[in-house]
């Protein structure tokens, strides 16, 4: 019996994209996110430091920009926010030296790492891996894409979250236990980077759950301020929509 091919459409052999802040289009791959990159924060939930990167992914479509709501997925009941320096990958590299890392870096941004903080809990716990607590969809809410790629002023670049107008995270990068260089060294050691693919670089303490009607408000020293409500009854209209 022959079997009928069913076709793709042009559409389905695009990439999601993301903007800069001047507006152009970046396409985006991979997200490869680093965990326990803040002695603080591996203390406050009681993790321990490894010696080495924790990596993990999520999806393109983890990763959304410019929306008023993000909706909270109905699986959790502890959704946790992270706020992140967000380093966006501008050329294909493998086995990338240390030294010539920044060459690699087309630009950063600040993102959350949303978390099903009960979901990973129980992964934990179960020795599984972290999927489905991480990569959800709207689980990377990502600011404009800024033209800083300078190691040397993305080593301290201060991060805050605001929930509700109060300031819950507020760190900077020159307290990560893995350097930018470090951690694009690393990851090119197991996977070719390319050209969109986006590196979370870890979270510092003050991370917390968030709730139905919550307001949050993400920024940088590289970055305009990012504001989103946290719904369970919405479905992440664009902004203007």
């Amino acid at each position: 019996m022959t079997m009928a091919w069913v076709g793709f459409s042009d559409e389905s052999f695009k990439k999601p994209t993301i903007l800069t802040a001047s507006g152009e289009p970046v396409p985006v791959g991979m997200v490869y996110c680093i965990g326990r990159n803040y002695a603080a924060h591996i203390k406050e939930l009681n993790s321990k430091d490894l010696g080495e990167p924790v990596i993990f992914t999520k999806p393109s479509g983890a990763v959304c920009q410019d929306r008023d709501f993000i909706p909270l997925p109905k699986q959790s009941q502890d959704v946790h926010h992270e706020i992140e320096l967000a380093l966006i990958i501008g050329k294909e590299g493998r086995d990338i030296n240390r030294n010539r890392a920044g060459e690699y870096i087309a630009g950063s941004a600040v993102a959350l790492d949303l978390t099903m903080r009960d979901v990973q809990a129980l992964a934990k716990k179960n020795g599984t891996p972290w999927a489905l607590a991480k990569g959800f969809d709207f689980s990377c809410p990502i600011s404009r894409v800024y033209p800083e790629n300078r190691i040397q002023v993305l080593a301290d670049i201060q991060l805050k979250l605001e929930k509700n107008g109060a300031t819950v995270q507020l760190g900077r990068t020159s307290n990560m236990l893995f350097t930018i260089d470090f951690l694009i060294a690393y990851l090119s050691t197991y996977f070719t980077l390319k050209p969109g693919d986006v590196v979370l670089t870890g979270t510092p303490e003050g991370v917390g759950p968030v709730r139905d009607g919550d307001v949050l408000t993400f920024s940088s020293d590289i970055s305009e301020p990012v504001t989103v409500t946290f719904s369970h009854h919405s479905n992440g209209g664009t902004i203007g929509a």
